[in-house]
């Protein structure tokens, strides 16, 4: 591919996941666990590997415990190729892990997390990952640390991509938002074309100029300036769902520093999500740019023929 090397920062969550799958049993039941694995997790974080395996230069700005977990992944997101010099140890904290069942039949995820108090009410941040990016990527699991990404970005002109649920508690943080891309539960009861309009502009009268929500299986429906747009998921042979929304807002940001429009950069997003579904874990599964091109080239999508637009006109 001879598309630039784009650099993608994020200001948000990393974690430690420990993963399982196993049968969905009743409360008091038992069951035999069929895998487990243990890796790097975390909205931002994993969105930002996503973008590193394919081919963008990638920089983290978070928070972490001063502990092994802490360490574990930093490690992590380094192995990736994510830069993480801006991602602050906080003194006599433990650091964020989640412990995740997978349903071995569906892939469907259920996920417990735990982060210190103190971890999300921290103020301590640094923004210098954010410098010369061409897109930021933020969640408000920190909320201090997620507006004043927002609010850098704006200042210096960096458009931002989203991954939160919009309410009136984070008005302030969305309405900065550039793109904002909203999982199902945001719109449940979505039944028609008319009720995924109106889900959209229910995002947009928060502030983001382009709205996305992500379907699960049936796919993604988004809005910008240029119009309304829906496209299908890919099907594969699910293993896991963890970290497919936050794979898919990486991608999108991969999509949009190149200069793609709302509609490629989804189409894009929703193939690189679905790959990620087919081992167990939120980044195991993460393609490369070829196996994405590849993907896509066999199911009649021809990446070469994405939409351009100009940078200055975002």
């Amino acid at each position: 591919m001879n598309w630039p090397n784009p650099t993608i920062a994020g200001a948000g969550n990393c974690c430690l996941d420990y993963l399982f799958s196993a049968p969905t049993v009743s409360p008091g039941g038992t069951a035999r666990v069929k895998e487990y694995a243990l890796e790097g997790g975390g909205l931002t974080a994993t969105a930002l590997v996503a973008c590193a395996r394919l081919g963008a230069t990638a920089r983290l700005a978070s928070l972490v415990g001063d502990d092994e977990t802490g360490r574990q992944i930093r490690r992590d997101l380094v192995k990736e190729g994510v830069c993480c010099d801006a991602v602050l140890e906080l003194t006599a904290t433990s650091s964020p892990v989640s412990f995740i069942h997978i349903d071995d039949q569906s892939g469907e995820r259920t996920i417990f997390h735990y982060s210190a108090d103190t971890m999300e009410q921290s103020p301590s941040r640094d923004l210098s990952a954010l410098q010369g990016a061409d897109v930021v990527l933020v969640d408000d699991v920190y909320p201090s640390l997620g507006r004043a990404a927002v609010r850098y970005a704006r200042e210096w002109g960096i458009p931002t991509v989203a991954d939160t649920v919009p309410c009136y508690k984070n008005r302030d943080f969305v309405a900065q938002v550039d793109v904002l891309i909203a999982p199902q539960k945001f719109a449940p009861n979505i039944r028609s074309m008319e009720d995924a309009q109106d889900a959209l502009k229910t995002i947009h009268d928060y502030g983001p100029a382009t709205a996305v929500i992500t379907l699960g299986g049936d796919g993604w429906i988004a809005s910008d300036a240029g119009g309304f747009y829906h496209g299908p998921s890919y099907p594969v042979e699910v293993v896991d769902t963890t970290g497919a929304g936050d794979v898919f807002h990486g991608a999108f940001a991969y999509g949009l520093a190149v200069g793609w429009a709302t509609p490629d950069c989804a189409r894009f997003a929703s193939a690189v999500a679905a790959l990620k579904c087919t081992a167990l874990g939120g980044r195991a599964g993460i393609p490369n740019l070829e196996r994405v091109c590849r993907f896509l080239s066999d199911r009649g999508v021809d990446v070469y023929a994405f939409s351009r637009i100009n940078p200055t006109e975002r």
